[in-house]
């Protein structure tokens, strides 16, 4: 198997099952106890399912573990555009495909990616930390980037 990383400034949490009786905690975690925290958790869910709509465009995926939600210094981190500054929180999602070239493009093993992904819309105001120009993946803009992606190779069975 071949992995992949996707790390983000949008919201990808995989909240799972949200059909339950308030209060409740999701599945990454948070609590859900009203009208208001149900949406947020719904709006990123649905991020999380486009993401995984895109990469399965190309090929299969499986992954062992959802999105991770961290904190980062944007100015030690040169993987996200210029406009950002400060502290942010950033999600990492890590997947595998079964060919290593499936989203080769643009002369990288990550091109495919970077074209599929860009200007792809979302829902925001979830639980970023900063705000985007525009309510989408960004990915070629050097300026606005807020999403990368990196090839980990191939994994040990």
């Amino acid at each position: 198997m071949y992995s992949f990383a996707i790390q983000t400034l949008v919201d990808i949490t995989d909240n799972g099952d949200l059909k339950q009786v308030f209060p409740f905690k999701t599945k990454s975690g948070d609590l859900v106890h009203d009208p208001h925290s149900l949406a947020i958790a719904r709006n990123q869910n649905s991020n999380f399912t486009t993401l995984v709509q895109l990469l399965q465009v190309r090929g299969n995926i499986t992954w062992q573990q959802g999105p991770v939600r961290s904190e980062i210094a944007l100015r030690d981190k040169k993987t996200f555009g210029t406009h950002y500054d400060g502290q942010a929180t950033m999600w990492t999602f890590v997947w595998e495909t079964e060919q290593p070239d499936v989203y080769n493009d643009l002369n990288t093993n990550c091109g495919g990616l970077i074209t599929d992904f860009d200007n792809v819309p979302v829902l925001t105001f979830c639980k970023e930390s900063v705000t985007f120009p525009a309510n989408a993946f960004i990915t070629q803009d050097a300026k606005f980037k807020n999403t990368q992606f990196t090839y980990l190779g191939q994994q040990a069975k």
